[in-house]
């Protein structure tokens, strides 16, 4: 009975997840999540996200956005992310991602064990070849199998102009 409602409140903490972040910003012009195998996330496993630009001129924002869960160990996620651009271009970086304050408290929103943190991969970017551009996560840490992490999304957004 606990294993079912627990899998109940997933279900719904998912949905809600989906809701707010497809519904909350008019700019978004790709978003998409993976949700991870309960048993974790192999260091050999590669999550792939496909962005077809047609936009040349426009600055856009990529958000990464994690879902973690109390299983979690760690204060911090490290992520490596491999873009590929429609020409064959490869761009490598990796991407800290801070889940937990000094004190051990989850950073992100949500309810009960899971939390959401939208964290900034990109900003103000253009994509200066039409076509498919490819980005690959690979977990960074030190675990065979990372077990906590939820799901991870990736959104790209039209950038807003930066205040004075």
């Amino acid at each position: 009975m606990v294993m079912k409602l627990t899998n109940i409140i997933g279900l719904c903490m998912a949905l809600v997840f989906s809701v707010l972040t497809s519904c909350s910003n008019e700019d978004v012009v790709f978003q998409q999540a993976v949700e991870l195998p309960e048993y974790g996330w192999s260091k050999d496993s590669t999550l792939t996200f496909v962005y077809d630009a047609a936009d040349t001129a426009g600055l856009y924002d990529v958000v990464v956005d994690l879902r973690n869960d109390g299983n979690y160990q760690n204060q911090n996620f490290w992520l490596f992310i491999n873009s590929i651009s429609p020409d064959s271009a490869v761009f490598k970086d990796t991407l800290e991602c801070v889940l937990a304050d000094n004190y051990g408290r989850w950073i992100g929103e949500g309810s009960g064990s899971l939390r959401h943190l939208p964290v900034e991969f990109m900003s103000q970017i253009k994509f200066p070849v039409k076509g498919k551009y490819t980005f690959e996560f690979i977990q960074g840490m030190r675990y065979d199998t990372l077990v906590g992490i939820h799901d991870i999304g990736m959104r790209i957004m039209k950038s807003r102009p930066e205040e004075d």
